[in-house]
């Protein structure tokens, strides 16, 4: 990557995955993620804005799909670095290594295995290359266009070369190991032939003759009843082998099969609609001990996650698939840690137990720690898989676990830390099912469901399985009408819950998550119901603290045991989330606590006090304003340097317009207006739209409030909104002159001169030159008589540019530079860098261009550390007219074509100021 010495990787074999300078990078917006991953697998050509459109978001792109495309590569570009994505003309290209892709050095590492001579070499390097599978590709990516275009030929290259490793393996003699993992194989793609072919030919082999025989009429009846069709040419060979084996006199005689033990088998019945999973049926089965290992340690297997992530389930289709390596038999308890009773006393378990294992009732001691030690004694020299299920804690387990020799596999929603840290469990998380899994559960149910809205409904469910399973058994049958209000029931967050009722409180995810925060403490039930007061799900520590009224320390303790449940997700950085059907049932409890609205005033203001010191840092502006003083229990947020304060704003942007719309839907409209104001500047150079969104929510809340000052600054920057898109300054005018009429009636001069310094930059822009100058002569007067030295600057900077325009350049120069001796004694950087680009273009009319260039590149500099993009893009547009101007093109197009980057990053409308296609026709242009 030219320019940029950043390492860049993508991982798409598996859970999606970015990692920079060996540090992963959280991509959280599922269509970022798509993106990127349309980019990486184009193989490094560029992909036009079209096939982006068609392949991220199928059938139905945005109406304005170009600079949604653009927002979204700005997007990326921030998380990876600029020189990662390349822009052409209307289309983008990524420009990593291939190696740095791993779907691609996949590609390519088994191209070099193929073409080496070496059996033993071949076998090492296709074995190097599959490794870099680590679970089902794109799993974590949304795009129909995945699963339906890029999927099945990549699986097909893996089988492919899976199957060449095993006939390598079997050429060299390893056999035993790879039934396992052949008959795996055959499970997950039963209809694979080769694969069939290769199990039956490795039970052969190793002396299991009948039991290939039996296999291959276990495959022609699959294939028959579910394809109508005989197996292929190759199986009916290998079949015809066999017979023509067995029809061949036995060399040894045959031993009488021993008789039968009978041992306990108390599994539950394996659900047969469900799949997937198989990275952790993988990661499992690597926890069991090898074969001809005697004695071996007990594995203790400890399955978590969130309430109705398909813990049960995956625990019993495990053991189902292992159960024949445990000839001592199986035992199953539900320890009913989490429910609507009490959970199951450890006593009662261990006498459930040793019953299972034949004891008689009057053998079984009394004391816990006798029927313990009993169980560990009566299991000496077995083997046994024991399955736990609904464990509520480490400590209901460990007097349960047998001491060696046997297999254990502990269901949970509480992470079991002791039990990993003290008896060496082995922790696997569930979390939400990939989409494609979700998909294929959904349709198990509901077969004839709508394809899109077969995506939608497991959007809708967050890929949680007993949701999909709910909400599947609601959609079968049902025609594409019915499945839309049933989609729109989804939408309703009033009432999502209501939805995912399977019948009975197993199957009610209301229920189910109850039991969750029925098993609270009180302290932590109460910041559960809290985090549903939450607009968002996906929050920081301090303002949780905030709504909660607690202490930061506390607060991150709570969080970290609502973590330990799965309630919430530990994103690193002080960031919490919480799923969203969780924060449904979160937020019914939230709506109920008598408290709701001294928790909410708490938020708003946290987050209004901490904005406006963001802002104060951030742009020099908010020092002044007289905000509602923060309520009882707050503290905000403070920063130690503007660069601090531009992150919290990167963090917190849409949190903040979420807890703007909550303000003002809850009737809080002080609260309203004054966190508009607290992050006007951060949005006024960054994301328009939202900017003007936000603005009209605080307009109808001014309009409500009896206090007019509210009203009075909200024109002001809706002036100044309007002014920014040079085409609206009559409206802008409208809203300065009630903002100087408001202000001047409640005798607040130093207000009424900043609303006339911005009415008069109106009349600039319109052409009237004359009515322009009076006006900013009186708001000048006015900060002179107050002393006002910020103001002085601000009207000086905004004189200077109306003289340059009126051929006085002189005056406007003296002006120039008096606003920045100005602005630099206040430490103003923000205006010093706006009027050195306003004196750089004078000096350029003057002819004096070294002096212009000094002050483009300092006010640049100004911008870019401020994080200002809209100003520096300004900047570096003006730039560019002054190199061009001493012919130096090369440097000029260089500046175009970063203000054309940054243009594409922040969506900046078309303005007299920043016109993103004026330059892309200067950086085209020869």
């Amino acid at each position: 990557m030219a320019g940029d010495s950043r390492q860049v990787e993508v991982r798409l074999l598996g859970a999606f995955g970015v990692l920079v300078d060996g540090a992963e990078v959280r991509v959280s917006a599922p269509r970022l993620r798509d993106l990127l991953a349309v980019l990486a697998l184009s193989t490094g050509d560029p992909v036009s804005i079209a096939t982006i459109g068609d392949r991220v978001w199928s059938e139905q792109p945005p109406d304005r799909l170009r600079p949604t495309v653009q927002t979204c590569i700005s997007r990326l570009r921030t998380l990876l670095g600029p020189e990662v994505i390349r822009a052409h003309p209307e289309a983008y290209a990524l420009t990593l290594p291939r190696q740095n892709i791993d779907v691609l050095r996949f590609t390519d590492e088994l191209e070099r295995a193929h073409q080496l001579p070496v059996p033993a070499d071949e076998r090492t390097a296709t074995a190097a290359a599959l490794d870099l599978w680590t679970g089902t590709p794109f799993s974590d990516l949304t795009a129909d266009w995945f699963t339906t275009a890029a999927l099945p030929g990549l699986v097909e290259r893996y089988l492919a070369a899976r199957e060449r490793r095993i006939d390598l393996d079997i050429a060299g003699g390893a056999l035993e190991s790879l039934l396992i993992e052949v008959r795996d194989l055959t499970t997950q793609y039963p209809f694979r032939e080769p694969l069939w072919e290769r199990l039956i030919r490795l039970l052969d082999i190793t002396g299991r003759h009948a039991e290939a025989l039996a296999c291959y009429d276990d495959v022609r009846r699959l294939i028959g009843d579910e394809l109508g069709v005989d197996p292929g040419a190759e199986l009916r060979a290998l079949y015809a082998e066999l017979l023509a084996a067995d029809a061949e006199p036995d060399s040894e005689p045959t031993t009488p099969a021993p008789a039968r033990t009978v041992v306990p088998r108390q599994l539950p019945a394996e659900n047969s609609r469900v799949t997937g999973r198989e990275d952790e049926l993988k990661e499992l089965n690597e926890l069991l001990p090898a074969p001809n290992e005697k004695d071996p340690a007990t594995v203790i297997a400890a399955i978590c996650g969130i309430g109705g992530a398909g813990k049960t389930s995956l625990a019993v289709r495990w053991a189902h698939r292992v159960r024949h390596l445990f000839p001592d038999g199986d035992l199953y308890l539900n320890l009913r840690g989490f429910g609507p009773g009490d959970a199951m006393p450890t006593t009662a378990a261990l006498r459930l137990l040793l019953s299972g294992l034949g004891l008689r009732a009057e053998r079984i001691p009394a004391d816990e720690a006798a029927q313990s030690a009993l169980l560990r004694s009566t299991l000496h020299g077995r083997r046994m898989l024991f399955l736990l299920d609904n464990a509520r804690d480490a400590d209901q387990l460990r007097p349960l676990l047998p001491a060696r020799g046997c297999l254990v596999i502990a269901t949970s929603r509480d992470r079991l830390r002791s039990l990993v840290v003290r008896d060496g469990a082995h922790r696997i998380t569930l979390g939400e099912l990939p989409p494609v899994e979700s998909g294929r559960l959904i349709r198990s149910i509901a077969p004839d469901t709508d394809t899109d809205q077969v995506s939608e409904l497991a959007r809708s469910c967050q890929h949680l399985p007993l949701a999909l399973a709910i909400i599947a058994e609601h959609a079968a049958g049902r025609s594409p009408q019915q499945v839309a209000e049933l989609l729109t029931q989804l939408h309703a967050e009033q009432s999502v819950l209501d939805t995912f009722d399977g019948g009975d409180e197993a199957t009610d995810l209301r229920a189910i998550f109850s039991w969750s925060h029925r098993a609270l403490q009180d302290s932590t039930a109460r910041l559960y119901e809290h985090l549903g007061l939450l607009p968002v799900s996906d929050f920081a520590v301090p303002a949780v603290a905030a709504l909660l009224g607690a202490t930061v320390s506390d607060t991150r303790r709570l969080l970290a045991r609502l973590a330990d449940l799965h309630l919430v997700e530990d994103l690193g950085n002080g960031r919490f989330e919480m799923h969203d059907l969780v924060r449904a049932h979160a937020a019914e409890l939230g709506r109920l606590r008598p408290d709701r609205t001294e928790a909410l005033e708490r938020l708003f203001s946290w987050y209004t006090h901490t904005g406006f010191n963001a802002r104060v840092l951030r742009d020099d502006r908010g020092s002044d304003r007289k905000i509602v003083p923060p309520v009882d229990g707050v503290t905000p947020g403070q920063f130690a340097d503007a660069a601090a304060a531009i992150q919290w704003y990167d963090d917190e942007r849409q949190t903040l317009a979420a807890v703007i719309r909550l303000a003002h839907a809850t009737g809080h409209h002080r609260y309203t207006y004054e966190l508009v104001e607290s992050c006007e500047g951060d949005l006024s150079g960054r994301d328009l739209d939202l900017l003007t969104e936000l603005l009209m929510l605080a307009q109808d809340s001014c309009n409500r409030l009896d206090d007019p000052l509210p009203e009075a600054f909200i024109n002001n920057t809706l002036g100044l909104r309007y002014m920014d898109q040079r085409d609206d300054c009559e409206r802008a005018i409208v809203h300065f002159e009630r903002s100087a009429e408001i202000f001047r009636a409640a005798g607040m001069d130093i207000q009424v001169s900043r609303a006339l310094g911005n009415l008069s930059v109106s009349h600039d822009i319109l052409g009237r030159s004359s009515k322009a100058l009076d006006v900013a002569e009186q708001a000048l007067a006015i900060k002179r008589r107050l002393g006002d030295e910020r103001g002085q600057a601000h009207s000086l900077g905004n004189m200077a540019a109306m003289y340059h325009a009126a051929g006085r350049l002189d005056e406007a120069a003296g002006a120039a530079g008096e606003a920045i001796r100005y602005y630099r004694t206040i430490h103003s950087h923000r205006g010093e860098g706006a009027v050195l680009d306003t004196l750089a273009g004078i000096e350029r009319s003057r002819g004096r261009y070294d002096e212009a260039l000094s002050c483009h590149l300092e006010s640049v500099r100004l911008h870019r550390d401020l994080g200002f993009p809209w100003g520096e893009a300004v900047v570096l547009t003006n730039l560019g007219h002054t190199y061009r101007a001493v012919g130096r093109t090369a440097e000029a197009k260089a500046a175009w074509q970063q203000a054309l980057t940054i243009c594409d990053r922040i969506h900046a409308p078309r303005s007299d100021d920043l016109d993103r296609e004026q330059l892309i026709a200067l950086v085209s242009q020869d």
